[in-house]
Formats: structure tokens, sequence, C-alpha cells
């Protein structure tokens, strides 16, 4: 099957899968707060240990690892798989799924591919903002890349255009974006005279993903205690509470507010200054109840490409991967630790010579 008609598969599939998923989550989803949909950003340090199985023939297996640390979103719009972990009760609620880039992306993985050897990378993007092109909300991108086993490292720099979405999938809680960036690269064969060269090279992101399933992870009581402290901290009195809900007003936060913001508004309305305290603390339990719920199983489709337009591409031109992805949360109360099951088609940016067709499967930890 050529490869382009492979990736229009893989996307097909997994739009297929998630929205099966979805439609036998829809009813329980529907009672979750606003907050389910619209996580905060997250930072998180992954260490991931397991087996892969090559395509070709599925019999060779071999163990790997792999470190990855992803930092905060270049805007606070998350990932389908987190709740917030901030509550600014006087921000708006985000009216779509969304989804961004990792500001910082680093990555390095031991017995990667059938070659073996190690594969390193690094990214990061920030916005930029340049004369006369504002409203195109472009990202600074810069990227380095390399490959033990071929002795291959990759330096780019270049422009990133921001996420595009789809809306029909935003209106339903799907997290997506696409994203395309235009690079130089360097290309240095570190073990040989020759070989080295600079490229121009257009690249495309994209990401699809959705959570399924909810669970608590956390102690309601523990939680409900931080939520008091919060509350407390940003309305101590009726009078400090109505301010805040003039603040709501302002930034438009009221319009479409989230379960603890709408709770909050209603209790400035329907609370004394002498009560104020007690209610206060009943809405921190039954808020805490709401929001401990989480994601209990996390479906995801990526594709990366990039076409050399200038230089030596050494082959194909035009060359990317796709992979299918699943996380599932297996210990009840325990968000650290989950089992992630990925299949890969194509090639990676860093190694540009290594066809991978390959499963993985591995237990994972996330600080």
């Amino acid at each position: 099957m050529p490869r382009r008609q492979f990736h229009l598969l893989l996307i097909l599939l997994a739009t297929t899968t998630i929205s099966l998923a979805y439609a036998q989550e829809e009813a329980s989803m529907e009672q979750l707060a606003a907050d389910a949909y619209f996580p905060a950003p997250v930072s998180s340090f992954e260490i991931n240990a397991g087996f892969r199985w090559t395509r070709e023939p599925m019999t060779d297996t071999q163990s790997y690892t792999r470190i990855a640390y992803k930092g905060a979103m270049v805007r606070e719009e998350g990932t389908p798989f987190k709740f917030a972990k901030g509550l600014d009760l006087a921000a708006p609620v985000l009216p779509k799924a969304a989804g961004d880039r990792n500001k910082w992306f680093v990555r390095y993985e031991d017995g990667h591919g059938a070659l073996g050897g190690s594969l390193f990378e690094a990214e990061g993007l920030e916005p930029i903002n340049l004369r006369g092109l504002e409203r195109f909300d472009l990202r600074g991108v810069g990227y380095v890349g390399g490959d033990t086993e071929r002795r291959i490292t990759q330096f780019a720099v270049g422009l990133e255009s921001k996420p595009l979405r789809l809306p029909f999938l935003r209106d339903r809680g799907y997290s997506n974006w696409l994203v395309i960036g235009v690079n130089g690269q360097r290309r240095e064969m570190t073990d040989q005279q020759s070989g080295d060269d600079n490229l121009g090279v257009v690249t495309l992101r994209t990401f699809l993903g959705k959570g399924v399933g909810w669970r608590k992870s956390a102690s309601v009581a523990q939680t409900a205690a931080k939520l008091e402290t919060l509350l407390l901290e940003q309305a101590p009195t009726l009078e400090k509470a109505q301010t805040l809900v003039e603040e709501m007003k302002a930034s438009g936060a009221s319009a479409r507010p989230t379960k603890l913001q709408a709770l909050l508004i209603d209790m400035v309305s329907e609370s004394t200054e002498a009560s104020w305290t007690g209610d206060l603390k009943a809405m921190a339990q039954g808020t805490a109840d709401a929001i401990t719920d989480q994601v209990t199983l996390a479906l995801y489709a990526e594709i990366s490409g990039w076409s050399t337009v200038l230089g030596d591409a050494r082959g194909s031109r035009t060359k990317g991967l796709a992979s299918l992805s699943a996380d599932y949360w297996l210990l009840p109360s325990r968000d650290d630790v989950f089992l992630r099951l990925r299949y890969e088609y194509g090639y990676e940016r860093a190694l540009p010579d290594t066809k991978l067709n390959q499963f993985t499967a591995s237990i994972s930890m996330r600080f």
C-alpha cells in the first residue's frame, strides 16, 4: 500500500475508533463539569520502559527505554487527558476543546528501531511577532536531533503556524491541531568527511486525541481542603466574593462559567455574610467530588512529516511518521503510572534513513 494511502487509512481508523469510544461514554460525559473538556497545560517528565516488535519479522523483539520532558503549552489550552491544575475563578473557560504544542520537548531513546543505537531529539518554540505579520500568530522553532547508530546530527531553525483546528471535532471535545512550518536545516555526518548538507524543509504536524472513561484518582477530602483554602484566599468574605464576581463579568468568564464559577455566582446571590464560610466549605466538598474524576483511557493519532525543498534529500524528498497510541491508567488512584501501547509507521526526523514499522508496549511513569 502506498505510504500516502496508509497515512490516510490511519487517520480514518483513529477517528472511527475515537468516535465509537465517545458514543459509549456520551451519557456520562454530559454529567461532567466543563473543566473536564478544557484542562490546563501539563508540564511532565516521563519515563517509558518496555518492548518493541518490528513488523518484519514480528518475532524480532527488543527492550527499550525512553525518557522525555514536555514543557507547558504555548497557550494554556491543555490536552484531553488531564484536568486543570489551577482554579483561577476569574479566568474565562475555553469555549472549545483545543490543545496546543509544548514549548519544550526533549527526548532520549535507547534501543530505537531494528538497528539499535540511541536516538535523541530536542525542540523548542515560542510565539514571535514579526512586523506586519502579527495576525498570523507565528512561532519561532528550533530543533536538534540525532541517531547514534548512523552518526547523524541535524539542527534546524524556522517558523511555524499557530494550531489550525477542525471545528466539527472541537465541538465534541476532541483535542486536535495541525501546524505547518518552514525550516532551514543543517545535517552533519559525524563519522564521515562527506555527506553534510544544508536543507530547506517544510514540516507538518497533526494531532487528534480524546480521553475516554472517568474514575476517581485523588482523595475527595484532601481535594476539598485544598479547594476550601483556595476559595477562602480569593473570597474570604461575601464582599470580596461580590468583587470577584464583578471581575468574572468583566473578563467574560460569567458568560460561560465553569461549574465552580457558576456555583460561586449562585452563592453570592443566595448567601449571607454570617453563613458565607460554611456555604463555601459545603461548595468545596461538592466540587471536589466532581473534579477528582480522571480519564481512564487516552486515544490519539499523530502524524509528522517533512518535505525537502532545497538540498540533497537522499531518497524520497517527502517523508513522515504516523502513529496510533493508547494510554491506559491501570491503577485506580494513580495518574503517574500507566500502560502505553503504540504503533508507528514511517520515518523519524532524527532517523531519516531508517524505516519504522513497529509496535511498542511499555509501563510509563509521569512526574
